[in-house]
């Protein structure tokens, strides 16, 4: 299937709506299709399609993207900016220096878009390639499970990952760190 393809397939899914831009109120944390390596290009013209489904109670928003191996992956670009509070197997949090452990992902990527207005910033990333790679499994705490009332059954896990720009074309107000 190309990546033409799967957007049409999407525009035919009666759970997944076009919408002209991503809103910054989107979280999909828990949501990564692609593979430790994967390299994928943020599509550009026509192929560059907003993508909403209800997923339980929250919205998630994504684009459809080609990867490196010719496969088609749904990026969601919150993946990009996540953070994760680590637990211990019993789902109580653990601690370093008396403070929770907060894990987030990184790269030169992850840089460029923090704290940046998403749907500017993902035009401004059409064209680009960027790598994806797993840097870290974490134990996590099931979402909205509090830690005074967690056991182990609340228990996940969430991957970590590094994003870096591939290749050479990076935004125009690009500034290395």
């Amino acid at each position: 299937m190309t990546l033409a393809e799967k957007i049409a397939a999407d525009k035919a899914n009666s759970q997944v709506t076009l919408v002209a831009g991503f809103s910054n109120s989107f979280r999909s944390n828990e949501l990564n299709n692609l593979e430790d390596g994967d390299i994928i290009t943020i599509p550009e013209g026509d192929l560059y399609q907003v993508c909403q489904r209800k997923i339980g109670d929250r919205v998630a928003e994504y684009i459809n993207v080609n990867t490196n191996s010719g496969r088609q992956a749904q990026f969601y670009p919150t993946s990009m900016t996540r953070i994760a509070f680590e637990v211990d197997e019993n789902g109580k949090n653990v601690r370093v220096g008396g403070r929770m452990n907060v894990v987030r992902s990184t790269g030169d990527v992850v840089d460029y878009v923090a704290g940046k207005e998403i749907d500017g910033t993902m035009h401004k990333l059409q064209g680009c390639q960027i790598q994806y790679n797993i840097v870290k499994r974490v134990k996590t705490r099931a979402f909205g499970v509090q830690e005074s009332v967690a056991t182990s059954k609340d228990v996940t896990e969430t991957i970590i990952g590094k994003w870096s720009f591939y290749g050479d074309k990076r935004p125009t107000d690009y500034v290395a760190k």
